[in-house]
């Protein structure tokens, strides 16, 4: 009698487990694909990407950003991020789109390409032979090493020269307000390269020097080369970083702080039922994603329509639920019959 209960009711409990639907969240509304523009508020978003685990990024671009950079006490910064008005150690050479200049120890042809933008260099008598650059690129011009700073419709501009170290003016202060840009020399390149003097330096008391060849006679460095150059900053000053001109925010021991305006790339993250925020400022909404597939998201207003999402998400846990208790109920009775069984089949004593 009992065997015959535990397979009723196991077989009663599988039935149930092989006869139920189970139930799908769904809900109605415009699907969204990585590339696809979505307004949010008054806000034009695009959809970066979406990904099967249920997560999607939405980008938007911020004309008017607020953006940093902090230039580290005793750090170098290259001479293409920094510009000011008399700048000395800083080199640089416009090529027009046409002109032959001299490059790889032969006469090049420059091509613009100001959509791309690019930098061709073609030599002169083998169209074969040729060379490209975007900008940041490095190339060597005239025995210098160059960066291609800037290219236009019909000329490219490429800069060089040493770097400059970050000098906090913090000796007689403990809460400085300047810092100093310093030129950055390597001396012994510059005494190599002067047939004028001895191939090396030497450093007497502290003091760097050069020896003149005819005259066998010790100049210091800077005496001879001249003074390195010097740029005071200060706060709320300006500069010209990497084509920005920026505030000094602040001085600290150490670094420079720079701020300015300017356009930055905007990321929201989603998450599958998690709320967030998006729309112009003093219009934010709240939003929450749904994910219909592994490549589409669905976007609603929180108010609206999360209610609805979560009934459904209850439901389908609560079915969820239910299916693993009519598992354990086959589970048992499944065991229950093999134990009655094996009981069934037990020798009989006395």
């Amino acid at each position: 009698m009992y065997l015959a209960f535990f397979l009723v009711i196991g077989a009663a409990a599988y039935g149930l487990l092989v006869t139920t639907s189970a139930p799908t969240v769904a809900m109605d509304g415009d699907s969204y694909a990585s590339g696809d523009q979505i307004t949010l508020g008054d806000r034009d978003y695009n959809v970066a990407s979406v990904d099967s685990g249920g997560e999607a990024e939405l980008t938007w671009v911020n004309d008017s950003a607020q953006l940093s950079a902090s230039l580290e006490n005793g750090s170098e910064v290259e001479v293409t991020a920094v510009t000011w008005d008399g700048q000395m150690d800083r080199y640089e050479a416009t090529f027009e789109d046409g002109e032959q200049i001299p490059f790889n120890d032969s006469q090049y042809t420059v091509g613009i390409n100001g959509s791309a933008p690019s930098l061709t260099l073609t030599d002169a008598e083998d169209a074969n032979l040729s060379e490209t650059f975007a900008v940041g690129d490095s190339l060597t011009y005239r025995e210098n090493e160059t960066t291609v700073t800037q290219i236009r419709s019909s000329t490219a501009t490429v800069v060089w020269g040493g770097p400059y170290v970050v000098d906090v003016n913090n000796e007689s202060v403990s809460n400085p307000t300047n810092a100093t840009l310093v030129e950055v020399r390597d001396y012994g390149a510059l005494t190599e390269a002067d047939p004028a003097l001895f191939n090396q330096t030497t450093r007497i008391n502290g003091t760097l020097y050069v020896t003149l060849r005819e005259e066998d006679r010790n100049v210091p460095v800077e005496e001879y080369f001249g003074p390195k150059e010097r740029h005071l900053v200060s706060e709320n000053g300006t500069l010209d970083y990497n084509g920005n001109e920026t505030t000094v925010a602040s001085v600290t021991n150490e670094s420079v702080e720079l701020t300015w305006s300017g356009t930055a790339t905007e990321t929201l993250e989603l998450e599958a039922g998690e709320n967030f925020t998006a729309g112009a400022p003093g219009a934010e909404t709240q939003y929450f994603p749904f994910f219909p597939n592994n490549s589409s998201v669905k976007v609603f207003e929180t108010d609206q329509r999360f209610g609805e999402y979560s009934d459904q998400k209850d439901e389908k846990s609560d079915y969820n639920s239910r299916m693993l208790g009519l598992w354990g109920i086959v589970d048992l009775s499944i065991l229950a019959v093999i134990l009655l069984l094996m009981a069934a089949y037990l020798p009989v004593r006395g």
